[in-house]
């Protein structure tokens, strides 16, 4: 037995419709098993942040994804964004699933690029709020933190989803179904 065959035979000794059964890769679609994208999403979370104090250093901008969440909750920004950086780590999870599940199999071409096209795609679908975002978050508005609706921002947005897309792309690539 090969490490690999390893989710095919815990799939088949596993009785029908028991709820971990969930957990377990697909056998139909070439889905991994809801950890591992999870996982896959974490390291990408965890890959954006970097990039994100990388293009911080670079642009001199201070926008920083991880403080704009934190406080947002706690009305303040953090030495440390404990809170702002576990959300962050789990909206990675969450939207790596989301990658797995639904867009991954329906995208073309090799893993780098089907990640990538995530990346961009989710920053597509939410940048239109931004003006929402810089007309309700409590310190944007008192001008603590740096307007997200501009050119920089949005600069800086793109480069951090495609380290996001790309690094999801190559963790989570899928499994060839059987």
């Amino acid at each position: 037995m090969h490490l690999t065959e390893l989710p095919h035979i815990l799939h088949r000794s596993a009785p029908p419709g028991r709820w971990y059964t969930r957990f377990l890769p697909s056998q139909d679609h070439g889905q991994q098993p809801l950890a591992v994208a999870a996982l896959a999403g974490t390291v990408a979370a965890a890959a954006y942040a970097a990039e994100m104090y990388v293009d911080k250093a670079v642009t001199g901008s201070d926008f920083d994804d991880i403080q704009l969440v934190e406080s947002a909750i706690r009305g303040r920004m953090a030495r440390v964004p404990v809170l702002g950086m576990s959300i962050h780590l789990a909206n990675g999870a969450a939207l790596a699933v989301i990658y797995d599940q639904l867009v991954r199999p329906r995208l073309r071409g090799p893993a780098w690029v089907r990640g990538l096209t995530f990346g961009l795609m989710f920053l597509a679908a939410v940048w239109p709020l931004t003006p929402l975002v810089d007309r309700l978050h409590p310190l944007i508005r008192r001008g603590e933190m740096p307007r997200l609706a501009r050119p920089t921002p949005f600069a800086q947005n793109v480069a951090r989803h495609l380290v996001f897309g790309l690094v999801v792309g190559l963790v989570c690539p899928g499994r060839k179904p059987r």
